[in-house]
């Protein structure tokens, strides 16, 4: 039922949503939601409902630093919000956006949220990414973004399906732990685009501690062929190779993963990557025996790839810890171990000096024996 229905008398040539318009501006605050309330339930709304409460939300951005926390004009705000959604009135679109950042409480904005979709997303995209990309500059400063409504942001992100969107739904996955992390990677591979190149930019260009998530990324498309898989490992590899020394801790796993993938898909063509992977961790090796791993790692990997160049390598640094047998440590051994049975594994002749002197010298009877039955293997 109408407030003042005397006031709703259209004069001549006003249309009825000019008379709507009339009654709000004239109806003070605390009735002005009752106005759209009582237009809402009229015959004809569908013909001047949404522009009505977009001339609403106007005048809630008129008035926001006036009345910002007023009650009313959070009822005001809710209910225009929702009369915009309900008849799905595009045009109002951006002026519902900046209602959304104008206001902070948190029920306007998850409202506004909520009817976004039937809005032109496409054309508030760019401003969406960026409202977003403030959330994660808050949280990644020790500030406090607005955790509560990210989970819709990255929904309509997804729905939207613009490609532009993947930087600032990647870097939430990489920032956010648990479910939200996992809601903004299901958002990107909603949209309709070339993810795959997107995160090899990212595995390229990024910085080294969201290099490892992008490759992740890329390996958990469960259309990926094993060239694919190649040649990603490929290229985070030799990334992976020119990450600065002192960054070298947040890039291990991404080394290690690389090797694994090159070896289980025997990329060949990744040889020269792995040959500097090599060198370079056994250089680091020399000065820090924390590198063990990654270094049996490489060469596991080398005699994965059935290479001369692989055997003369391993061969070479075999005949240096011959050298030193007597004196080496046991993460040593460990290596050298992993020396011999590669070497066993590629079964090259121009291995057979450094493995009949592993046989002779004061290494320990696992080393012994390791070199003995790769000399087996050797072909003549």
């Amino acid at each position: 039922m109408l407030i003042v229905p005397a006031l709703f008398a259209q004069t001549p040539g006003e249309t009825i949503l000019q008379s709507y318009e009339r009654f709000f501006v004239r109806a003070s605050l605390n009735t002005k939601v009752n106005v759209l309330s009582d237009a809402a339930h009229d015959e004809a709304a569908g013909e001047f409902y949404g522009p009505l409460c977009e001339i609403a939300l106007r005048f809630v951005l008129d008035n926001a630093s006036l009345f910002r926390d007023d009650p009313d004009m959070i009822s005001i705000t809710i209910a225009a919000v929702r009369g915009v959604g309900d008849y799905a009135y595009v045009p109002a679109s951006e002026t519902v956006w900046q209602v959304f950042l104008r206001f902070s409480d948190f029920v306007i904005r998850y409202e506004i949220l909520e009817v976004l979709p039937v809005l032109d997303t496409k054309a508030l995209t760019g401003k969406i990414n960026d409202f977003l990309a403030e959330q994660n500059r808050r949280h990644t400063s020790n500030s406090t973004p607005d955790y509560q409504l990210l989970s819709s942001l990255f929904a309509i992100l997804g729905k939207t399906g613009d490609e532009s969107s993947y930087p600032v739904l990647f870097s939430s996955s990489v920032i956010y732990s648990g479910s939200l992390g996992d809601e903004a990677i299901n958002a990107m591979f909603e949209i309709v685009g070339d993810i795959h190149g997107f995160c090899v930019q990212a595995l390229l260009n990024n910085p080294p501690e969201e290099k490892l998530a992008a490759f992740k990324l890329a390996l958990s498309r469960e259309e990926l062929s094993e060239e694919e898989k190649g040649e990603l490992a490929e290229t985070a590899l030799e990334v992976a190779l020119f990450v600065p020394f002192d960054r070298r801790s947040e890039i291990v796993e991404l080394t290690g993963i690389s090797l694994g993938i090159i070896q289980e898909t025997g990329w060949v063509r990744s040889l020269p990557q792995v040959i500097k992977c090599y060198n370079q961790n056994l250089s680091a090796f020399r000065v820090d025996l924390s590198y063990k791993q990654l270094l049996i790692d490489v060469i596991n990997c080398l005699a994965s790839l059935r290479s001369a160049d692989a055997a003369q390598a391993l061969a070479l640094q075999l005949g240096l810890f011959n050298s030193r047998a007597a004196e080496l440590e046991q993460e040593e051994h460990e290596v050298v171990l992993a020396m011999i049975g590669a070497l066993g594994q590629l079964a090259y002749k121009a291995s057979y000096d450094g493995l009949y002197y592993a046989t002779i010298l004061p290494y320990p009877d696992e080393i012994i024996e390791a070199a003995q039955n790769a000399l087996t293997e050797l072909k003549w």
